[in-house]
């Protein structure tokens, strides 16, 4: 149900910009150009779905969201936010967004309609979401860091209905979200100190906002919440890249390194779940 694209691993952030020109007659290409927001929509949902099993609210919630997801490039570029050339090249982007927004409210209305009172409570936060990050879109908000954060919450927020829809106590379906929160909140921060390392900006910012996510992980290790350990290995792939910024040309490995820590705090979250 979520579609916004703000994430953290933002390559296309990462790379240098282009200044939007195509050659004439080009269609633009409608996939998302955030490549490190397929893993944070993807992997917390695998992770939800192994965690409760499945079920026909939380597969319609997975195709929803991912249908959401893909919508929100062909929006941009149907309203002309990639240029009126693109717009007017690519046609296609209107039929492309009727048709996923259709998947994604199919799905959402069957999911509502065989789930649970849980169930329908979170796809009505979801569905709130995917609204606000379509207008954090519109409106060109989507890679500022407030969008980016929004982002790491509308893009997370589908795995909630889908443990709730497997049977899973809502207190312990909202602490694996959390944790999904602060990990993501930290290399959201940890690929901005990289980019702010690269054009010789303070990361005092970066460094702050990792240091509080720790610090919020041990507490809530430390009154019992022990879901949350299994975020560590994202905040050591965040701490360490923030230490050691790559440069330009080794760029890539932002996002394989990231990838890796994420996966690892999937599998650990599986196994204490």
């Amino acid at each position: 149900m979520s579609s916004t694209t703000a994430m953290p691993a933002d390559s296309a952030a990462l790379r240098p910009q282009s200044n939007g020109s195509q050659s004439p007659g080009a269609s633009a290409k409608l996939q998302p150009k955030e490549h490190g927001a397929y893993a944070i929509l993807g992997i917390p949902m695998v992770t939800a779905l192994v965690i409760a099993g499945p079920s026909v609210p939380g597969w319609c919630v997975v195709i929803a969201s991912i249908a959401g997801f893909l919508a929100h490039e062909p929006l941009l570029v149907a309203a002309g936010h990639r240029g009126q050339r693109a717009k007017r090249a690519t046609p296609a982007a209107r039929g492309q967004l009727v048709a996923l927004l259709g998947i994604a409210t199919a799905c959402g209305l069957i999911a509502l309609f065989t789930g649970s009172n849980a169930v329908r409570l979170a796809l009505a936060a979801c569905a709130l979401m995917a609204v606000s990050s379509f207008a954090l879109g519109l409106n060109g908000q989507h890679r500022t860091l407030a969008g980016q954060m929004w982002g790491v919450v509308g893009l997370s927020i589908p795995c909630v209905p889908i443990l709730l829809a497997g049977g899973v106590v809502p207190v312990h379906a909202f602490a694996v979200w959390s944790t999904w929160l602060i990990g993501f909140g930290a290399t959201t921060m940890a690929v901005r100190g990289v980019i702010a390392a690269q054009k010789r900006r303070s990361k005092i910012l970066h460094w702050s906002c990792l240091i509080a996510f720790s610090l919020l992980t041990g507490v809530l290790i430390a009154v019992g919440h022990s879901l949350a350990i299994t975020v560590v290995p994202m905040l050591v792939m965040s701490v360490y890249l923030l230490l050691y910024p790559p440069p330009a040309r080794h760029l890539k490995r932002v996002g394989w390194t990231l990838v890796g820590g994420t996966v690892a705090t999937a599998a650990w979250m599986i196994v204490i779940a």
